[in-house]
């Protein structure tokens, strides 16, 4: 699967979890607007990116997963 095939089917995915337009979670994802990026996750699942989010080691291990490196790679150049 090519980069740009793979990162069109994360945010596609996203966008299915999220309840979000792709381009919405890109555009947020870019500008570090994580507000727009959970607007529409439950409760829980705001808690559970909250407690990742504030446990270093939970979001160490999530950073150094290549998958999420190249996303983030690719939303630093802006697409």
């Amino acid at each position: 699967m090519s980069n740009s095939n793979f990162d069109n089917e994360i945010f596609k995915n996203l966008s299915k979890s999220l309840g979000q337009n792709p381009e919405e979670i890109k555009k947020s994802a870019q500008q570090g607007n994580m507000e727009a990026l959970m607007k529409n996750l439950s409760p829980s699942q705001k808690q559970k990116v909250s407690s990742m989010l504030q446990n270093p080691e939970a979001t160490k291990k999530l950073l150094e997963n290549p998958q999420v490196q190249a996303l983030i790679r690719k939303l630093q150049n802006n697409g």
